[in-house]
């Protein structure tokens, strides 16, 4: 940092004087210098303005605003935001105003006003899709990642981190890089899978120990030290947490030393240390009092914030007017010495005049469009209500994770639906001798899928219940024939229908009675490491040119063997440095490789896998796969 603001005071260049100036300013703040940075930041603006280096000022002014927003004075931070956001905005500098925008989203994130900071990420996001830069396309999806993660919604703040560390590696930013797995870390943290939390924390830690940011490497072990204490890795805790302990008391970084304190005291409580705990536990309130003190303050100073915002920007206004005056008024004095300009101001009136009632015109109808705007924008609203309403529908008939818990202990369903509701299914019904389950993949997706997964489900449950049978085969035939009735009412050829795999699971003699339409059995032995495939009958459970009877095989399971139910979304999602199909071959690959983690545990490999391979590509159809372990 110092070097280079020598290089900057020796420089005779101006311009490039006032950029190695801007750049001393951003190492100031990224290494923790704040005060320094913002005392050569208001020296450089001095400077820029002098020499009327309007561009450099807007990078002067958002840095300086980096600085205040990370010494916690966002009043002064939001200021150098928005002037600097103005000066972009003017010379039509796209880049730097979704730099500012991102920056401003952050303050209001840092503040808890989340719609905002939501709406300002968005926007900046916007304009970097328009540019295409990817390294600021992942700190937009980043930055909408923390918002998620801070309103408890941390499965889409996973999904948002993935696809920003996907980038990330292709840019190879290492500072990125750090960020992401700590954001990871601490989402799984949150859902107190404390194994995940470290594996992603000491990555972060070692990429940010290589780039040598003080106050990032002391987050990661701040990070550390609290994960390591919940799973009762005491001693190893009480050293992050002492590392990062002297620098954030240092620096007065409250936040962070809330979770410090926090983590202090639970360890002396698992050391029976309990003045250590009481001692840490007396420090601990007394941050949680200037937070919340804090807080009152921010919601008391809003007001004021907002007040000194319009008011800056009103004497910006007045000043212009003013300026617009005096330049009229010579022009007056111009038009009295000559005629002929009195003339063409004459005509400029006129044209005034037409324009004026060009204008009333334009603002009817824009009135008139604002309400059909508004009236769809209800309709919309309605609409989406409604497919959310059918979602919980869609949700109650599918089986509960108790149910499931209870008859299949060791499983797993990896659901992910591509819209709000949607085609695919999985299903199981308990009877008196097996338990029979299926996973289901109806025509469609969205709404017309919903629809006709109803109709699928329904079926098969009169097929078990109604009809009492227990041969899978014989279970696809009675589907099938109800289907074929129902879709054929009102006397018109309806080929839609549903691809399934289902079995019959006897529990007491490890038998397994399977059928399936289109869709495979997977068994992955325990005893020789493949997968045997079972071949499905080629026909759907609908009406089809040549309805056969389906086939049931019998298969003999020994204890450790698995069996996979699966649709087709995952195989056929596009993705990948040639965004080329995922494919069957490669997930029986991935299935065999990941074999020696536990049933429940293959499920978030599976979904982190789909997402990387999917990337900033759209899901193409819904995604059902159930695992089973034989007991």
């Amino acid at each position: 940092m110092d070097s280079i603001y020598q290089l900057g005071k020796a420089e005779k260049n101006i311009k490039k004087k006032l950029l190695l100036f801007n750049k001393t300013i951003n190492y100031g703040w990224y290494y923790g210098e704040y005060d320094k940075a913002i005392r050569i930041g208001k020296e450089s603006l001095k400077l820029a303005h002098k020499y009327k280096h309007d561009s450099i000022a807007a990078l002067i002014d958002n840095n300086i605003g980096i600085a205040y927003d990370y010494k916690g004075e966002y009043y002064k931070a939001l200021s150098h935001f928005f002037t600097a956001l103005d000066v972009a905005e003017k010379i039509n500098d796209t880049r730097n105003q979704s730099y500012i925008l991102s920056n401003i989203g952050l303050i209001y994130n840092t503040q808890g006003i989340n719609d905002k900071a939501l709406l300002y990420h968005q926007k900046s996001l916007q304009l970097r899709r328009k540019l295409k830069v990817k390294e600021g396309i992942s700190a937009s999806i980043t930055n909408i990642a923390i918002v998620l993660m801070d309103t408890k919604q941390y499965e889409k703040a996973i999904h948002y981190y993935m696809e920003a560390l996907s980038i990330d590696k292709e840019l190879g930013d290492s500072i990125g890089l750090g960020d992401d797995y700590s954001n990871i870390g601490v989402c799984f943290q949150e859902q107190k899978q404390y194994k995940k939390a470290e594996y992603y924390h000491l990555k972060s830690l070692r990429i940010r120990e290589k780039m040598g940011s003080i106050p990032s490497i002391c987050n990661s072990k701040l990070n550390l030290g609290v994960v390591a204490i919940k799973q009762g890795k005491l001693k190893e805790g009480k050293k992050y947490l002492h590392e990062s302990k002297e620098f954030f008391e240092k620096i007065g970084q409250k936040e962070a030393l809330r979770f410090i304190y926090q983590s202090y005291s639970e360890l002396g409580e698992k050391q029976g240390n309990y003045k250590l705990a009481f001692e840490y536990l007396k420090k601990l309130n007394k941050i949680k009092e200037e937070l919340a003190d804090a807080k009152n303050i921010r919601e008391q100073t809003q007001q004021e914030m907002n007040y000194q915002f319009d008011k800056e920007r009103e004497q910006q206004r007045i000043e212009k007017v003013k300026s617009n005056l005096e330049n009229k008024k010579k022009q007056e004095q111009a038009l009295i010495i000559n005629l002929a300009i009195a003339i063409v101001g004459i005509m400029i009136l006129i044209f005034s005049i037409i324009l004026y009632r060009r204008w009333n015109e334009v603002k009817k109808q824009k009135v008139i469009i604002e309400e059909k705007n508004r009236q769809v924008e209800e309709k919309n609203h309605e609409i989406l209500d409604s497919i959310n309403y059918a979602k919980r529908i869609q949700t109650a008939i599918l089986p509960s994770v108790q149910l499931l818990e209870r008859v299949l202990p060791e499983h797993f369903v990896l659901y992910e639906p591509k819209d709000i509701v949607a085609g695919d299914f999985y299903w199981l019904e308990e009877t008196k001798d097996s338990i029979i389950f299926a996973v289901a993949d109806c025509t469609g997706h969205g709404v017309p899928g919903a629809m006709m997964s109803v109709v699928c489900h329904n079926a098969l449950n009169r097929s078990v219940k109604e009809f009492g049978l227990r041969n899978p085969g014989e279970i696809l035939d009675k589907t099938r024939e109800i289907i074929v009735d129902e879709l054929s009412k009102n006397q018109q050829d309806v080929f839609d229908g549903m691809d399934i795999s289902l079995c019959a699971w006897n529990k007491a003699t490890n038998q397994i009675s399977w059928a399936g339409a289109n869709n495979p059995l997977w068994i992955w032995k325990k005893q020789s490491k493949e997968i045997v495939e079972i071949k499905p009958n080629k026909q759907p459970i609908g009406k089809h040119f040549d309805m056969k009877p389906f086939t049931s095989h019998l298969v003999e399971l020994e204890k450790g063997d698995r069996i996979y139910l699966i649709t087709d979304g995952y195989a056929d999602q596009f993705g990948g440095l040639e965004s080329k199909k995922f494919k069957a071959k490669n997930l029986k690959n991935l299935i065999i490789q990941i074999s020696n983690e536990k049933i429940h545990q293959q499920v978030n490999i599976l979904k982190s896998t789909f997402f990387e391979w999917r990337g900033n590509l759209e899901q193409i159809d819904d995604v059902c796969i159930m695992g089973i372990e034989i007991e």
